[in-house]
């Protein structure tokens, strides 16, 4: 029987989309990859996924492997609680810092790199960090720290030091909303699998439909499966899932800025399934 390789980001934050899927799974033709952003990345770039979310700076690497949907993507006009740095230091004093970065996604490490040099004109030094969850020995070495995800989330000892939103700050600084994350459809599946594909969209239409109707029953699910002590509904209400003209300008401009300080090659536009 056909299938579809499906990946999934593995943080609480898919859930709005993927909940249908993930309460379906046994009955859906989907194989399910869940993992960081950094893995679907490299295995959607391998052909190894049909369709998944990925980092919106690997659309950019890879440009000519990907169809960007439409309708969907992983979004912020402002704060998001799941993307932080943590520092010994003010963002003020972090000129010539070494700043560490998380290797799960390539995202949010660039919007870093862009915002202190485009946005602050400094020159800093990065590495990348394996395990940031353990931010307090990652501090012994680097001035300042990127959290993601779940990772982000349980962060909760703030007291000594400064903890910026990276989400929050990127708006405030560009005036643009951050787009963390879009569905990419492999060039070559799309054209194989348009079954299986227009499946897969009814069911993230689906699980879309029920957050903004019930957005209560995914906070429920959430919290259902994850030890984060949290409260969910108001983490959602941060989030954007829907791909609109505001986030195409905005994903359009971070594009710009990853061109400009060669992270990345040029979009010169974006391709769409």
């Amino acid at each position: 029987m056909n299938r579809l390789a499906v990946g999934q980001i593995r943080y609480i934050n898919t859930y709005p989309i993927y909940y249908v899927i993930l309460q379906e799974l046994d009955l859906l033709p989907f194989d399910l990859v869940s993992e960081v952003p950094a893995v679907l990345n490299a295995m959607m770039r391998r052909g190894e996924l049909d369709v998944s979310l990925i980092s919106s700076s690997e659309y950019a690497q890879a440009q000519d492997r990907y169809l960007i949907h439409r309708d969907f993507c992983l979004a912020s006009a402002g704060y998001v609680n799941s993307v932080l740095l943590v520092s010994n230091r003010a963002v003020e004093d972090l000129n010539g810092a070494t700043i560490g970065l998380s290797s799960s996604s390539a995202t949010s490490s660039n919007l870093i790199r862009i915002m202190l040099q485009e946005c602050y004109g400094y020159a800093n030094a990065f590495q990348p960090v394996s395990g940031p969850a353990d931010f307090r020995e990652c501090l012994r070495v680097h001035d300042a720290v990127l959290i993601i995800g779940d990772d982000a989330l349980h962060f909760n000892q703030r007291q000594g030091y400064y903890v910026y939103d990276i989400g929050k700050l990127w708006t405030e600084l560009t005036g643009y909303p951050v787009v963390f994350a879009i569905v990419a459809v492999n060039a070559l599946s799309a054209g194989e699998k348009k079954d299986l594909l227009r499946l897969f969209f009814q069911k993230l239409n689906q699980s879309h439909g029920l957050f903004e109707k019930h957005p209560e029953q995914i906070a429920a699910y959430a919290q259902s499966r994850s030890t984060l002590s949290l409260n969910f509904g108001e983490y959602y209400s941060h989030l954007t899932y829907k791909f609109t003209r505001e986030f195409e300008e905005g994903l359009l401009y971070y594009y710009r800025m990853l061109a400009k300080y060669r992270l990345a090659p040029p979009v010169e536009g974006i391709r769409y399934y």
